[in-house]
């Protein structure tokens, strides 16, 4: 299937043919298409052509996103190359984002996202609450490789930016969805775009969805009569209000409300169906969809194991409000940001234990933002202030407490100058943070952990340098080098003195990228090389001592190369896809690093340390070499994607179908290897076919994921307790417009 698609890519690539994209009609705000075959982007906070930025970026239209069947965060996965994306781990709306082999899969305590989410110029600074839902989204931009310049925070692995759409000056209409699917899914959309007066427009947009669950839970003994019982049922509301006008020709505002409770139960953790490891527990059944306890253990009334807990519960409650008022100085464009928002969620579920958690957390920011150009010298500069209160109460075997106060100000600029066919650019930011945590253990752990105090103050300058060449006026050739960071924080375990809240220093990380981006006619072909280095890796583990914490787990060197590519070869036929090489290896790591990586202890190799000797005068090396030779987690050395579109004009309206089948090869999803933590996504298959009227007011759509119904996982938590990525689904949509 690989070989097979990268066949097509090559071939695709070399038809004769601007930008392959979805038309979305009106152009609305800065990120939007601007004719056929042109994708507005604004990866660097100005708006260009997609083609002329130097730079990875993925764009999706709203057209793309809805004729794609895209929903959510999840569902950009297959889309974007060298991406990993799934749920957390026992939550219902938390995202694990990894991008060319970094992200972050822990949301506890003050862990700060690796790939930065922003919805209309706002960064989420949590996890929890970021598994976004796409609904009435003008486009959505994926900028991979560290974005330390230009964008707010934390951004080393990358960032995403969702852009909904803007009211319609001029403009009164009503638009929805309703749609049914298998395990009984019901959703509704509908959107309402208000002339409030000659310059002002007001859009109200909102969501209902629910789901039965995929799962089912079948606990034996004193618990036999809760056999049967469903899991993961969904169950989430979401609305959002918009308020745009004109103050005059020059000053505009964009003020946003927006609210979301998702009451979906947690995605349940399950024992893996089948090992190649004899030493691998597997499941009763071999169905990672039935949940029971392992074999040979049997529930009391009171046991709490997996297969017999059953009180999973989740309510996330998310509330943001931010106004943009944006103008020109003459001669130049300045955009004020500012943004208020607020978290809660309480939390029941299974994670290898029962696990329980409450947040409250809230966040401002303000970000001033101008662009300029000085003859043939485009300027971008700003500063951004972020504020952020965050406290976490779970109990994980005994009871914990996380305080968490972040204040971080910066100043950036960047200046790019066409020097005829070359164009160079510069950028640089300054971030001071400072940061408290406040973290107490409880029970039998209190004596060592209460009021433990982790203070972080930072001072770093990270910068990029980018040059590029139009070798024609449809070819342009790039090479950059940028650097990153990530905020110090501090471990959210405290299950021994050794491995009590431990402090965690700032990650760093330096980037070389080049890349090729072509467009000839009805076709694009972009290529990109990087090679990351990242110093001071924050990751989590055990320690040789025993200790489960957080650490600097030495350096790591990531490098891959990503294609994407696009044609048009005739009227209403679309085909796309992308391609993506990874490699990742660990560099430098000394014996607690390489112990908490491999699960090796003082006396006892790690599973995959089968040359380790423990006790012998080399063991320490033994095991460092070791962790040497380990992948890292969620890092697939190969990735695919080929799909088509095609639209069929039928007089009173137009027939529409089209299909993607993705590839992802196997990774791992614990740092240790283990046997049990090897993911297989194998193939997906996803289609969608329907009708759309002439006049745009009625469309049917038929759609299906996962076609195959193939069985895999994406997560564990440990060797043989994994969390189900979806099963086959389907359903029917009918959306309508009127105006």
């Amino acid at each position: 299937m690989l070989r097979a698609a990268l066949l097509a890519s090559a071939a695709l690539a070399a038809v004769p043919a601007t930008a392959w994209a979805q038309e979305t009609g009106t152009a609305s705000g800065d990120a939007n298409v601007t004719g056929v075959g042109e994708i507005i982007v604004t990866a660097q906070r100005r708006a260009q052509n997609l083609q002329d930025v130097p730079a990875a970026v993925t764009a999706l239209t709203g057209d793309a996103l809805e004729q794609r069947q895209i929903a959510d965060t999840n569902d950009l996965q297959n889309t974007i190359p060298n991406v990993v994306i799934s749920t957390g781990t026992g939550t219902s709306n938390s995202a694990r984002i990894y991008f060319r082999g970094i992200g972050e899969d822990e949301s506890r305590g003050a862990i700060d996202p690796a790939v930065g989410i922003y919805i209309d110029d706002v960064y989420l600074g949590r996890t929890v609450g970021s598994l976004v839902d796409l609904v009435d989204i003008q486009q959505v931009e994926a900028l991979r490789g560290p974005q330390g310049t230009l964008y707010g925070r934390n951004t080393n692995g990358g960032a995403i930016k969702v852009t909904s759409v803007r009211p319609q000056i001029g403009e009164t209409s009503v638009a929805g969805e309703l749609g049914y699917g298998n395990f009984d899914r019901i959703q509704g959309k509908a959107t309402v775009n208000l002339a409030a007066w000659d310059s002002g427009a007001i859009r109200i947009s909102g969501l209902y969805r629910e789901r039965d669950g995929y799962f089912t839970i079948n606990p034996n003994g004193a618990l036999a009569n809760l056999a049967g019982t469903r899991l993961g049922d969904e169950k989430v509301y979401a609305l959002r209000g918009s308020f745009y006008g004109e103050l005059s020709p020059d000053w505009s505002f964009l003020a946003i409300v927006d609210y979301t409770k998702d009451k979906s139960q947690p995605v349940p953790s399950s024992i893996i169906a089948e090992s190649d490891n004899a030493a691998v527990v597997t499941d009763r059944d071999q169905n990672i969809f039935t949940i029971e306890p392992a074999p040979g253990a049997t529930c009391a009334a009171t046991t709490t194991s997996i297969g017999c807990f059953t009180g999973y519960r989740s309510e996330v409650d998310a509330f943001g409000v931010s106004y943009q008022l944006k103008g020109d100085l003459g001669g130049a464009t300045l955009t004020s940001t500012t943004a208020y928002r607020t978290l809660k969620d309480d939390l029941a579920s299974h994670i290898t234990f029962p696990y329980f958690q409450k947040t409250d957390q809230n966040q401002f920011s303000q970000e001033l933002l101008l662009n300029t150009n000085l003859g043939n010298i485009d300027l971008t500069g700003g500063a951004f202030y972020y504020n952020e209160d965050a406290d976490l109460a779970f109990t994980f075997i005994f009871p914990f407490d996380i305080r968490t106060k972040t204040d971080s100000f910066a100043v950036f600029g960047q200046a790019s100058a066409e020097l005829g066919p070359v164009t160079v650019t510069g950028g640089l930011r300054w971030t001071t943070e400072d940061r408290t945590i406040t973290s107490s253990a409880g029970g039998p752990l209190a004596g060592f952990g209460t009021n433990i105090v982790r203070e972080f103050d930072t001072d770093n300058v990270t910068w990029t340098a980018k040059a590029s060449y139009d070798l024609t006026d449809d070819i342009m050739v790039y090479a950059s080098y940028a650097t990153g960071t990530k905020s110090p924080g501090g471990s959210a375990d405290c299950f021994s003195p050794a491995g009590c809240f431990l402090p965690v220093n700032e990650e760093k990380l330096d980037s070389i990228e080049g890349g090729l981006r072509a467009q000839f006619g009805p076709a694009t072909f972009n290529a990109t090389y990087f090679y990351n280095d990242y110093q001071d890796l924050q990751i989590s583990g055990t320690l040789p001592n025993g200790a489960f914490t957080r650490i600097n787990a030495g350096k790591a060197r990531i490098q891959g190369v990503e294609i994407e590519f696009g044609v048009s070869p005739v009227t209403g036929l679309s085909l796309y896809g992308n391609a993506s090489w990874l490699d990742g290896k660990y560099k430098d790591v000394n014996f607690n690093q390489a112990g908490l990586l491999t699960g090796s202890t003082n006396t006892v190799r790690g599973p995959t340390c089968t040359n380790a000797t423990p006790g012998s005068a080399t063991y320490q090396q033994q095991v460092i070499d070791c962790a040497l030779g380990l992948s890292l987690k969620n890092a697939p050395e190969w990735k695919a994607l080929v799909g088509f579109s095609y639209n069929v004009d039928m007089g009173g309206g137009e027939i529409f179908f089209g299909a993607d089948a993705a590839y992802e090869a196997d990774s791992f999803a614990l740092v240790s290897n283990t046997p049990g933590s090897l993911v297989e996504p194998g193939v997906r298959i996803d289609a969608r076919a329907g009708w759309k009227a002439a006049d745009d007011r009625w469309s049917v759509t038929v759609w299906g994921k996962n076609l195959t119904d193939r069985e895999y996982f994406r997560a564990t938590t440990s060797v043989n307790q994994v969390y189900p990525a979806p099963p086959l689904t389907f359903g029917v949509d009918v959306g309508f417009k009127f105006n």
